[in-house]
């Protein structure tokens, strides 16, 4: 660079500048609007008293909401219920995915294409649609699984499955293992599929066995994934509304009642806006540390490579 030459300085006012925010303007509103404001309003109307039915009575009340949801057994217990439905389902998904995407990339596998192309499927099936199919297969009246059961002589009287505390939560679990089971699988699928196959060849010249091969090679390789896939995914389940809500309502007895659920029903079955948007914030905060530690995850790994 000669003496006469300015070294290149990026600024915001030049036009590179003021042409890049004009490109990505319109995504920052539109997060603004669908994210931001919706945070925004949620945390404001949580420090007011807000009561559907007594609107006249709306009043600043500050941290009142909090400490009253806080001091409720119910929230506690809703807590409880979604950490039990969030791993009682992830766990599920994650050995089983792992097992049929093993079995999907077996390179003797005929018809891959096909296979896959069904396991895709019931992701592609909407939630509401996947609620109302489980809903029916365990009806104590026309439900098929009852039906089965019948026929085979395993129980001498239908059993209202959905109606039943015991039950009702495994139910809900095996019918979001069933609709989120593809993503797994299509992951853990993308990441086998990422493994060197010259690494296996090396391993078998050295006298390894496939079993030797899976857990020094094939597990440690497929780690991030897996870390990754693991807290994307506990992040959606604890958050999931629709499967819950058409199943069961939080019912019987709110023995299904997790946290989204709990925070609908307070804050327009209870008429109390206020507390509900309490609910939300103190929800959003626990969601917001699963997702830092997904940030936290992939830095380490990206790390590393």
């Amino acid at each position: 660079m000669s003496q006469t030459e300015k070294p290149y300085k990026r600024s915001f006012f030049n036009r590179e500048g003021i042409e890049g925010t004009l490109l990505y303007a319109p995504s920052l509103i539109i997060i603004f609007f669908i994210v931001f404001y919706p945070i925004g309003f949620a945390t404001k109307m949580s420090t007011y008293y807000y009561h559907l039915v007594r609107l006249k009575d709306t009043q600043f009340i500050g941290l009142e909401n909090y400490f009253r949801i806080l001091s409720d057994p119910n929230f506690w217990g809703s807590l409880k219920r979604g950490f039990f439905f969030t791993f009682g389902s992830l766990i599920p998904q994650m050995v089983i995915g792992l097992a049929i995407a093993q079995l999907l990339n077996h390179p003797r596998l005929k018809f891959k294409t096909l296979w896959r192309g069904l396991v895709i499927m019931p992701w592609l099936v909407p939630t509401v649609t996947v609620a109302i199919v489980f809903k029916w297969m365990f009806n104590d009246i026309y439900g098929i699984v009852n039906h089965g059961l019948l026929s085979m002589g395993l129980i001498q009287e239908a059993i209202p499955w959905l109606a039943l505390e015991d039950a009702a939560m495994g139910i809900l679990i095996v019918a979001n293992v069933w609709r989120g089971l593809p993503l797994m699988v299509t992951m853990f699928l993308a990441g086998l599929q990422g493994i060197p196959s010259e690494l296996h060849e090396a391993a078998r010249v050295d006298g390894a066995s496939r079993i030797q091969s899976y857990f020094r090679i094939t597990l440690p390789l497929l780690l991030p994934v897996v870390m990754i896939a693991g807290v994307l995914r506990t992040i959606w389940i604890f958050n999931f509304y629709d499967l819950p809500w058409v199943m069961t309502r939080g019912g019987p007895s709110g023995a299904t009642e997790t946290p989204p659920v709990y925070a609908y029903l307070r804050a327009f079955s209870g008429y109390r806006l206020g507390e509900g948007s309490a609910i939300t914030i103190l929800l959003f905060l626990i969601l917001l540390a699963f997702a830092l530690l997904y940030f936290k995850v992939r830095k380490r790994f990206s790390d590393e490579e």
